[in-house]
């Protein structure tokens, strides 16, 4: 049995603002006009008209700077951080995010944090890249896990779970995967109440609560970089949306052959039980991976020959990032609806840096607005994307109002209605707290 000892709590964090790009703005327009044709025609839930950068982009489609309620996505995302325990952040992304961030830095200030800035390497931009980067940055022990996130969750400011979290002390690596079972506990009965729509490929059973969930995988990594190999994780991750990660796995195994025989009775256990397991919850189901909690633990700990555990959690905000345009929307339509309701101050009510988002939007985008392209016209630039992507609609006029058609959509308000709760609960628990 793997175990570990580590310091209890997670103070260091890398949060990437980098991406990998394509060859063309033609291919990457391509790629994701025929994936979200592809989840059209199997009626999908979630679709998603990807946001892709390419090499050739005149201006570059870095979501990580589009705008929310006139905000860039990476302030909310370092706010979420600021909002935190933790002591020293490294942010990895391009020269134009670094002018937001120097801004946002003046501007609104690091919160007591230490913050450092290293530039992507647009000729490497691999996730092994991007954390030995960010590794170089920070001085950490051996028994110090970390926390590396993308920087797309714009709304995931409930972080002190994550860094607090029990296993942090005696795992390496933390999965915390997306249940919708766990977010959505009522979407059977209320469909609306799955606010954030996306699709759930993977099946997790968890023997000890003897629960079935639809799982999508993790957009937060607590980990020791110290024991966990970069390029294994690299190639779990590469894999991860396509259902190969169970054959991504058996590869590296093999590469390393004392660990593949120690790993084989978790692979045989899976392939004689796993179809059975999940028969107990559903009779037919169509997936692309599937996990029983405990056999996939011992398994994946023998591979990284290292403790890891997986977990699922109840908040909407981990996987609402912004992959795609849809995604966007939702944001944009959330934080309209806030201000319709409340005016300017109403994005406070439904994210606990509110109130410092709204001073940097007032002091500093103007002098932003001049200084990055994307920004000198933000809705007519949406609108283009949105023509060249073949969508049906475009999110604003020609004065630059917000005119989505899903902007009164029903699960608006439900959105509404959970951030403004759980800003209150933050509330009211840092006051005890202090």
């Amino acid at each position: 049995m793997f175990s570990a000892q580590n310091k209890p709590s997670i103070e260091k964090a890398i949060l990437s603002f980098s991406h990998d790009r394509l060859p063309s703005r033609v291919e990457a327009n391509r790629m994701s006009i025929e994936k979200a044709r592809r989840e059209i025609a199997a009626g999908k839930k979630g679709i998603s008209h990807l946001i892709l950068r390419a090499e050739d982009d005149e201006i570059d489609q870095l979501k990580f700077l589009f705008l929310i309620h006139g905000i860039p996505i990476l302030c909310y995302a370092l706010g979420n951080l600021l909002h935190s325990s933790l002591k020293e952040i490294v942010v990895i992304g391009s020269p134009e995010v670094a002018k937001v961030l120097n801004r946002f830095l003046e501007v609104v200030g690091n919160g007591g944090k230490k913050i450092t800035f290293v530039e992507e390497e647009p000729d490497n931009l691999s996730l092994v890249n991007t954390l030995t980067l960010g590794r170089r940055k920070l001085n950490l022990d051996p028994d110090e896990l970390i926390l590396f996130q993308p920087g797309d969750l714009p709304f995931m400011y409930d972080l002190e779970k994550v860094l607090k979290d029990k296993d942090v002390e005696h795992c390496n690596l933390i999965l915390w995967l997306n249940s919708k079972q766990k977010m959505f506990p009522g979407y059977q009965e209320d469909p609306d109440s799955e606010f954030v729509q996306r699709n759930y490929h993977y099946r997790a059973i968890y023997e000890e609560a003897n629960e079935l969930h639809d799982i999508k995988e993790p957009n937060v990594y607590p980990i020791n970089l110290t024991e966990v190999n970069p390029d294994i994780i690299n190639q779990l991750h590469a894999t991860r949306k396509d259902g190969k990660i169970l054959r991504a796995g058996i590869k590296q195994a093999l590469k390393l052959p004392g660990r593949f025989f120690k790993l084989l009775p978790s692979i045989i256990n899976h392939a004689l039980h796993f179809n059975s397991e999940l028969k107990r919850f559903r009779k037919k189901d169509k997936y692309q991976f599937g996990m029983n909690d405990q056999n996939f633990h011992r398994g994946v700990s023998v591979l990284l020959d290292t403790a890891i555990t997986t977990k699922v959690h109840d908040d909407p905000a981990f996987v609402s990032d912004v992959d795609a345009l849809e995604d966007w929307e939702d944001f944009e339509s959330l934080t309209h609806y806030a201000a319709k309701l409340h005016g300017e101050e109403g994005l406070a009510r439904i994210h606990p840096f509110g109130e410092e988002l709204l001073h940097f939007k007032t002091v500093a985008m103007p002098k932003l607005i001049s200084e990055i392209p994307m920004y000198r016209d933000f809705p007519g630039y949406i609108n283009r994307i949105h023509r060249t992507l073949q969508m049906k609609y475009v999110p604003f006029d020609s004065a630059g109002n917000y005119i989505s058609p899903n902007a009164n959509h029903r699960k608006v308000e439900i959105a509404y209605r959970w951030y403004s709760k759980k800003c209150e609960h933050l509330k009211v628990r840092s006051e005890q707290e202090h």
